[in-house]
C-alpha cells in the first residue's frame, strides 16, 4: 500500500477543510436532485450560469438581484448540493449571522474572511498565506455570500485583495483577477438596508454600497423577478390581492410611486392597508398583527401561528396605523 501524500496529511489535518468536506455525498446527489426538478425557468437559467462558469475554472463575479422571495436561497441551496457531492468546497457566508442561519454550512462573511470590524480603503482580512484558512479559501470552488448589499464596500474590497495574495500562490496572474480567480456570487435585495452610516447622508450611503466599489465593474447582474411566495398557502379569492400588495411593496422600494414636492417624497397609501380611528397606533399595530397577545404570551405554539412570513405569505396580513 502506498504511502499518503504529505500534503494530503495536511489537508486531513485542516479543520476548516475537513468541515466542507465531510458532508454524505449520497445526500447531497438526492438533494440536488429534487430541488433542480423544482427549479423555475428563471432559476434555472441562473443556476445553469453559475455552474458552467464554475466548471470552466475561469473565475467569475456574479450578483443575484432579487426582492425577497423570489428564490435566492432556493438557488443557493441546489448552487451547494450540486457541488458538494463530488466533493467540491462551497462556502456559504451571509452579512448577519440571522441570515446564514438559512445557508446549507452557512457562517458570517466576517468569521469565514477575518473581515476587520472597521474597514477603510486599504483594508485586508486577517488570513495569511499557508494558514489554515487560506487552504481552505485555495479548495474553495463557488463562494456564495448573502445579503450583500447591506454591508460596505470595504468589506468587498477587502476579501477581493487577501484572494488576490492567496490566489497567486497557484498562478501570478491570479493577483490581477477579482477576487483571485474564483467564482464569487453576491446576492441580496438593494431595496432592503444598505449600509448604515453614522449620521450619515443618502449619498454618503449610495457610495458606501457594494455597486459603488470598483470591483462592480467586473460583475455581471442576474436577475430573479417572480414571487414564489405568492403561491404559498394562497386561495385563488387571495391571489390576485396579494400579488396587488407586493407589487406596491415592490414599487415602494424603487421610489416609482413617491411625488415630490418641496423637496420631500410623498406616498399614498392605499385605504385598504390602514388602520383608521386607533388612539394608539403601536397599541393597535400589535392587537391586529397578534389578537390577544397578553392572553396567550406564554403560549409556545401562539407566536409560530402568527410568523411573519406566514402571516404575509398566505394570510396577507399588511396594515399602516394613523
Amino acid at each position: 500500500m502506498p504511502c499518503p501524500d504529505e500534503s494530503d496529511m495536511t489537508d486531513f489535518q485542516n479543520k476548516f477543510l475537513v468541515d466542507e468536506m465531510s458532508y454524505d455525498r449520497e445526500q447531497q446527489v438526492s438533494l440536488h436532485s429534487s430541488l433542480l426538478e423544482k427549479l423555475t425557468a428563471e432559476q434555472r437559467h441562473t443556476y445553469d450560469h453559475i455552474i458552467t462558469v464554475v466548471y470552466s475554472n475561469l473565475g467569475g463575479f456574479f450578483v443575484l438581484y432579487g426582492y425577497g422571495g423570489t428564490g435566492k436561497t432556493f438557488v443557493w441551496n441546489t448552487l451547494s448540493a450540486a457541488l458538494r457531492l463530488k466533493g467540491s468546497v462551497v462556502l456559504n457566508v451571509a452579512s448577519s449571522r440571522i441570515a446564514s442561519l438559512l445557508l446549507p454550512g452557512g457562517k458570517t462573511a466576517h468569521s469565514t474572511f477575518c473581515i476587520p470590524f472597521v474597514t477603510n480603503e486599504e483594508s485586508t482580512s486577517n488570513i495569511r498565506q499557508g494558514s489554515l484558512k487560506a487552504k481552505l479559501l485555495l479548495h474553495a470552488k463557488l463562494i456564495i455570500w448573502d445579503e450583500a448589499p447591506m454591508l460596505s464596500r470595504h468589506c468587498f474590497e477587502a476579501v477581493d485583495r487577501t484572494l488576490r495574495d492567496i490566489m497567486r500562490v497557484q498562478c501570478e496572474e491570479n493577483s490581477e483577477r477579482p477576487f483571485g480567480g474564483k467564482v464569487v456570487v453576491l446576492g441580496g435585495d438593494f431595496c432592503q438596508i444598505l449600509p448604515v452610516i453614522r449620521k450619515g447622508t443618502r449619498h454618503d450611503i449610495v457610495s458606501a454600497a457594494v455597486n459603488s466599489s470598483h470591483i462592480w465593474e467586473s460583475c455581471v447582474v442576474l436577475r430573479l423577478s417572480t414571487n414564489m411566495r405568492l403561491n404559498v398557502g394562497v386561495t385563488s379569492e387571495d391571489h390576485a390581492a396579494t400579488k396587488e400588495f407586493a407589487d406596491w411593496t415592490l414599487q415602494l422600494g424603487e421610489g416609482s410611486n413617491e411625488s415630490h414636492e418641496n423637496g420631500a417624497s410623498e406616498v399614498q397609501i392605499p385605504s385598504d392597508l390602514l388602520i383608521n380611528g386607533c388612539k394608539n397606533p403601536l397599541h393597535s399595530l400589535v392587537d391586529f398583527t397578534y389578537p390577544e397577545l397578553l392572553q396567550n404570551h406564554a403560549s409556545p405554539t401562539f407566536y409560530g401561528s402568527y410568523f411573519w412570513h406566514c402571516s404575509c405569505a398566505s394570510n396577507g396580513v399588511r396594515a399602516v396605523t394613523f
